[in-house]
């Protein structure tokens, strides 16, 4: 299911031509034409040795970015860690896994028609949605596809940020009032350019946020980082990151070597973000080496594969809370 909107809160070829050889040019011998076959083979040759290269190399390509701007404060830890605990949710008690399935709504905000514009192609997002399920594979969490909105507005496009202003929460407010789908059940994944910030991939609105902002609740991701896209640093894995934030996971670097950290027991404390693949780091000693393979670090895209069991129950938690 798509549909389209164009949208501005603002109000504001040629022709191939064709030849035939006749007897005064010159034929080209079976010598010829046989070198010109060879010619052709090495060439594609080498263009196939360049892209399997190339799509090797990003799997663990260094981002030189940061990659994630979920607004986060010591206030919603504490709003969050104390609903979990006037609730007594313990999942740990139950004899078999929860299962939990949530619809998924994505909205397309292109600036014109071209995927330069954010006009992905729907192929990238069913690549998105199998990525997202596999990367939650073993949680008890999964996700159902329901639609897609397309919506045309260079303004959207251009300038949806986190809501770090005054400016930017109106303007999410007012996007959230008109396009965002469902309740606190639901999750909307809004494919946006990002064009004021180079640095960023992506951002969440964190579970305890809905009640007061349900219009701005749900993930925004740089369209370019969706599996097939032009992202040379993220093929899918920024979605599955924004989504924990979403289920009420921190980074696994929160607070360095010291402090609450992300408040998961198996997640070693790290001292900052990961890059590249660092196996064997370990950058808070005595904790154990730092979680690298995490979906909630930054590490590259082709090192990080994994929720710990610690984490899968929190998100547990968090959901029955919040988002059930």
């Amino acid at each position: 299911m798509s549909s389209t909107c164009s949208f501005s809160p603002t109000s504001p070829a040629g022709h191939i031509s064709g030849s035939s050889r006749d007897a005064s040019t010159p034929a080209v011998g079976v010598f010829g034409k046989s070198v010109m076959v060879y010619y052709r083979i090495f060439l594609v040759l080498i263009l196939i040795h360049i892209v399997l290269a190339n799509t090797s190399g990003n799997l663990n390509r260094r981002a030189p970015r940061e990659e994630c701007s979920t607004p986060f404060s010591q206030n919603q830890r504490d709003v969050i860690k104390q609903a979990l605990e006037n609730a007594n949710v313990n999942i740990r008690r139950r004899q078999s896994i929860p299962s939990f399935v949530f619809d998924v709504y994505f909205n397309v905000i292109a600036a014109n028609l071209s995927y330069v514009g954010g006009w992905v192609p729907d192929s990238q997002i069913v690549s998105q949605m199998t990525v997202l399920n596999d990367g939650y594979k073993g949680t008890g969490i999964s996700f159902k596809y329901k639609g897609t909105t397309r919506i045309l507005s260079s303004w959207y496009f251009n300038q949806i940020d986190v809501a770090n202003t005054d400016g930017l929460e109106a303007l999410l407010s007012g996007y959230g009032n008109i396009f965002r789908k469902g309740d606190a059940k639901t999750l909307n994944i809004n494919l946006i350019g990002f064009s004021s910030d180079d640095e960023i991939d992506g951002f969440a609105l964190l579970p305890s946020l809905y009640a007061n902002y349900p219009q701005l609740d749900g993930i925004y991701v740089r369209y370019t980082t969706l599996p097939g896209g032009s992202s040379l640093y993220r093929q899918g894995s920024t979605v599955i990151h924004e989504v924990g934030h979403w289920l009420g996971l921190l980074h696994t670097f929160q607070d360095g070597c010291t402090g609450e950290g992300d408040d998961i027991a198996d997640t070693p404390p790290e001292a900052e973000p990961a890059s590249g693949c660092p196996t064997g780091r370990d950058t808070c000693p005595g904790g154990g080496d730092d979680p690298i393979h995490n979906f909630m670090d930054y590490s590259a895209e082709g090192c990080r594969n994994s929720f710990t069991a610690g984490q899968a129950t929190r998100m547990h938690q968090t959901i029955l809370v919040y988002r059930s």
